[in-house]
């Protein structure tokens, strides 16, 4: 009895452990982020799809660009700096929902979330929608999972949280944002975009806070071994992150996943 009594008290503080630090997080919140009315997507559901890692990954058109006709649910990007899928000069018609798992939401309100007339912004776009976003694929030199489905038009993820200004943040977040895209997108190196997520702790933006804990926490679920290890010896890392690493079973490395 006594056996089992320790056992049970092991799995309970596991479970505690687990639970603290996958949700327990105190940092910076992106407080202007739309809160859905919805409970199938709360403040979590929406922003672990749109790190700045995840949105470099999987967006189909990434740019900067003036804001025009901006019309209901719609607005037109007339792109001055191309970064992914699209070109200098290019206009693009974006359409604003939000994606859940119980499908899109429109309404009136979404407007207040969308960028003005003349401003200057960050956008990422798609048209291929994916459930599994956390997968980054380092093994891979292109995304191999088909889409859940394809969008007719491209669209912004969760509002506010695929486009800002260029200027926010003082330009900290846009310098971090092109940086993660040349890590993961372009000369992919997993060495690069480690250190941009654990340094993104002290950039004096909240957003890129945020988001590079989560994409971190996503690198550590992945990790192989020797990765993993990587991690657990850099004393940067944020304890939290060790804590699930040390957790059994709770990675899953890359190289035993196969979209097969």
């Amino acid at each position: 009895m006594k056996k089992l009594l320790t056992l049970a008290t092991l799995a309970a503080l596991m479970l505690v452990i687990c639970l603290h630090a996958d949700t327990g997080y105190d940092g910076p919140r992106d407080d202007t982020i739309y809160w859905a009315r919805y409970h199938y997507l709360d403040y979590r559901s929406a922003m672990r799809p749109t790190t700045l890692g995840i949105l470099a990954r999987y967006s189909d058109v990434i740019g900067i660009g003036t804001v025009s006709d901006k019309i209901n649910d719609h607005f037109t990007v007339t792109v001055g700096h191309a970064l992914v899928g699209c070109t200098n000069g290019a206009v693009i018609v974006v359409k604003a929902s939000i994606e859940g798992w119980g499908g899109d939401y429109e309404g009136d309100e979404l407007v207040d979330y969308m960028p003005t007339n003349n401003s200057l912004i960050v956008f990422a776009a798609h048209t291929n929608a994916y459930h599994s976003y956390f997968r980054m694929y380092w093994n891979h030199a292109e995304i191999p999972a088909t889409p859940e489905f394809i969008r007719k038009q491209l669209s912004i993820r969760y509002l506010n949280r695929s486009w800002w200004h260029v200027e926010r943040d003082d330009g900290l977040l846009l310098t971090q944002f092109t940086n993660v895209i040349q890590a993961v997108r372009f000369d992919r190196n997993w060495t690069n975009y480690f250190h941009l997520c654990r340094d993104g702790a002290n950039v004096p933006s909240n957003r890129v806070k945020e988001d590079s804990f989560w994409d971190l926490r996503v690198l550590s679920q992945r990790a192989t071994d020797e990765k993993a290890q990587f991690m657990l010896d850099d004393p940067l890392v944020d304890p939290k992150h060790k804590e699930m690493i040390l957790i059994p079973d709770w990675r899953y490395p890359e190289e035993n996943y196969s979209d097969n």
